[in-house]
């Protein structure tokens, strides 16, 4: 069985098919229903700066430098790529339905219609890129000076690549190759660059329990690493974020072989990193035994010296399918999509390191296979959300920074078609000037459209495009109001993709 299908087995069946393997118990993992704090009593908090999310929140809010240049011949990359602007949108760039309050309308008239904005720009690299997956996505974190740092995972190689783009989305020079299985998010703060690595873990190693007979066979027993590179790509510093229990042990927090999921954020002196976690629990009844939960993990680092900081948890949705985190100028907001503990969507926003996270939750004691989380993003007075809920319907709205219910809900009409079998998605990124990317996909094809972030109304689109991009990454907003976002396609071939806010730049 391939990888791909055991994720899509352990989000489907995690509660009777590793049951049945005796490596889960189905009854979640430690955390109370309706709450995202641990068993351990863990909470979580921040405290105030400007700072953006590194996926989905806008780049205006981050601090990044420039990065310089720095050659690495042993990882070197092909500087040869192929653009394409106009096969980036389909022919059938359909006008926006209206959505309940919100109304489809041209855009200015200096910039380019949606369709002409889209552009995909194919690289050759060097090494086997991983095919983009939930796994081993490739991802791009995009600088100040309007330059992008590019990661993928080699899956020859078993390392972790990067490379330098120009502003164009050309390859620039290589960087050091990383030490790594899988690299999940970037983040660029100052003059360095944060990244969400995943690597193996030899000092939990369990014959019973790592890369076993008895259990999958990628069942990694690995740990989640905060690296800090400077602009060169030198390691500045490595904060593991797991335990280091053996796995066959009670309390042992790690990853294995499914949710390998990671987001990012900032505050400007933290970087909050949000991740899908394993965690061991004594079996009931059984002495000595353990059962392996799937949950997440949030945990705090210091941006300037990579010291793990208090606050987070280490055990919160449980079974997590899917992770998102933002820091808005007073509030983190950490949103994921639960089927046990809790059974709905939820978010739960923290003000202070060490303080208690107050959470809203919605979908509640829903088909967890029927509704999915999209993107999450900043807002003054609290976070833009879009998700698909039962029957199939896409729906954006505001989790306000107080309060136990979402206000300025808009049902995304124009979102027809909807692909519609888990695992699914929509996306969603800051976008411009107050304005929000939407993403959806519908006969397998990506399909785009623009809404207001003051209103939430669809101010333009839909588009239907060629650009692809997999059910697990988010889209990422650069500092000039682009969105971006990578596609590896499983050999040397690597898709940088990009919406421009007004005009594409040559």
């Amino acid at each position: 069985m391939t990888r791909h299908a055991l994720a899509r087995l352990t989000h489907l069946l995690i509660p009777a098919a590793l049951a049945s393997l005796g490596l889960i118990s189905c009854g979640g993992g430690g955390a109370s229903s309706g709450t995202a704090a641990s068993s351990a009593g863990s909470s979580v908090a921040s405290s105030v700066s400007s700072a953006a999310s590194s996926s989905v929140s806008s780049a205006k809010s981050s601090s990044m430098a420039s990065s310089s240049a720095a050659a690495s011949a042993s990882s070197a990359a092909s500087s040869s790529q192929s653009t394409s602007s106009s096969q980036a949108s389909s022919a059938s760039s359909a006008s926006s339905a209206t959505s309940s309050s919100a109304t489809s309308s041209a855009p200015s008239a200096a910039c380019d219609a949606l369709e002409n904005r889209l552009r995909a720009t194919t690289l050759t690299v060097s090494g086997k890129a991983a095919v983009n997956d939930e796994y081993t996505p490739a991802i791009i974190t995009p600088r100040a000076n309007g330059s992008s740092l590019l990661a993928w995972t080699d899956s020859t190689a078993k390392t972790i690549r990067l490379a330098n783009l120009a502003s164009n989305d050309t390859l620039g020079s290589n960087l050091p190759n990383l030490t790594g299985l899988e690299v999940h998010a970037g983040l660029a703060i100052g003059d360095a660059v944060a990244l969400a690595v995943v690597d193996n873990d030899p000092d939990i190693y369990s014959s019973k329990y790592c890369q076993g007979a008895s259990t999958p066979s990628n069942n990694v027993c690995g740990k989640m690493d905060l690296v800090r590179l400077d602009g060169s790509g030198n390691t500045l510093t490595r904060t593991t974020l797991t335990k280091k229990n053996n796995v066959d042990s009670v309390g042992a927090i790690f990853t294995w072989w499914y949710a390998h999921t990671a987001r990012l954020a900032t505050d400007g002196s933290r970087i909050g990193v949000y991740f899908r976690s394993a965690g061991s629990y004594e079996r009931p009844g059984v002495a000595g035994e353990v059962d392996i939960h799937a949950g997440d993990t949030l945990r705090f680092v210091d941006a300037s010296t990579g010291a793990l900081q208090s606050g987070g948890w280490e055990w919160g949705c449980s079974h997590s399918w899917s992770v998102r985190l933002g820091y808005n100028g007073s509030r983190w907001g950490a949103a994921c999509h639960g089927d046990a503990y809790p059974n709905a969507l939820q978010v739960a926003r923290l003000s202070s390191p060490t303080a208690a996270s107050s959470n809203l939750q919605w979908q509640g004691s829903t088909d967890a296979t029927q509704r999915a989380l999209g993107g999450l993003v900043p807002a003054s007075d609290g976070f833009w959300i879009n998700y698909v809920q039962p029957g199939n319907s896409l729906q954006l709205a505001k989790v306000p920074n107080s309060g136990t219910a979402l206000t300025q809900q808009v049902s995304i009409s124009a979102a027809t078609g909807m692909d519609a079998t888990y695992p699914f998605r929509p996306y969603m990124a800051a976008y411009g000037s107050d304005k929000l990317l939407l993403g959806w996909k519908a006969s397998g094809k990506l399909v785009l459209a623009v809404a207001s972030a003051t209103t939430g109304a669809v101010l333009e689109g839909p588009v239907t495009t060629n650009l692809n991009i997999d059910r697990f990454q988010d889209m990422v907003t650069a500092p000039n109001g682009d969105v971006v976002w990578a596609y590896s396609r499983g050999d040397t071939r690597i898709d940088v993709n990009r919406v421009a806010s007004c005009k594409l730049a040559n």
